[in-house]
């Protein structure tokens, strides 16, 4: 087992557990206990626990707050990505079936649907599936692959892979950045797998992107503009992009 696939174990199981000893870890996972103390040092220094005595916890902003999630509070947002959320959720009506990728905007937008149910949620973001499975109505899947501590999320090609056979009506798909140049892009090359895989499902695919997005231009270009079919954006999208955006057969919402 890699040390980030266990890295990823250790917390769900000291999320599930709110207090586990560093012993029962290192027996677990069959690893020394040094190894054990270094992995608990990268989930502290990510501040999803404290380690105290012996053991480690959930930090207590966490274990107050049983139905939000580290990526509720942690991942960045703003008037826009809120804004942006909310005019997306307003498209889900109880009992649909949807992918909702992760991101801090389609936290968002998750936010905004705790009170429907009924749903088929398909997400790799763990902060969303915490929060939209505390309603039981509510069918939550959500795929394996490799964690990415910065976005509360999993991704790669096992994520993918998850989505081979299934058909969705609709996809709440985040970007980091979206130039006329490479069309959306983001942070790491692992993404592309599961985004390519997520659309491949959706029969529509809305693009959730705030104004500050356009003209940026991520390391990992996956371009995809033309499985696009609606684009849920701020009224700060700059006349040019949204001309662009426009002539590629792109419907705007603007929220």
């Amino acid at each position: 087992m890699d040390q980030r696939t266990r890295t990823e174990k250790i917390f769900e199981r000291v999320q599930a557990d709110k207090l586990v000893k560093l012993s029962d870890l290192s027996s677990e996972f069959g690893v020394s206990m040094p190894t054990i103390r270094k992995d608990i040092d990268e989930l502290q220094r990510l501040g999803h626990v404290e380690r105290t005595h012996g053991n480690v916890r959930l930090k207590s902003a966490q274990s107050d707050a049983p139905r939000a999630t580290p990526g509720a509070t942690i991942l960045p947002t703003s008037a826009e990505k809120a804004l942006i959320g909310r005019k997306a959720a307003s498209l889900i009506a109880n009992g649909d079936a949807v992918i909702l990728d992760c991101g801090a905007t389609t936290t968002e937008l998750a936010k905004n649907l705790l009170e429907r149910q009924n749903l088929r949620i398909v997400t790799n973001a763990l902060n969303i599936a915490i929060l939209l499975g505390a309603e039981p109505s509510n069918r939550v899947m959500l795929t394996g692959g490799i964690f990415k501590a910065e976005t509360i999320a999993v991704s790669g090609e096992k994520a993918s892979t998850f989505f081979e056979g299934m058909f969705v009506d609709k996809l709440f798909l985040a970007a980091g950045g979206v130039a006329m140049e490479s069309g959306i892009s983001y942070p790491d090359f692992i993404d592309l797998h599961v985004k390519r895989a997520m659309i491949d499902a959706a029969k529509t695919v809305y693009l959730l992107a705030d104004s500050k997005k356009f003209g940026k231009r991520e390391f990992a270009t996956f371009g995809a503009m033309d499985r696009i079919d609606y684009l849920i954006t701020d009224d700060g999208l700059d006349a040019e992009f949204a001309n662009w955006v426009a002539n590629l057969g792109i419907k705007i919402i603007y929220a």
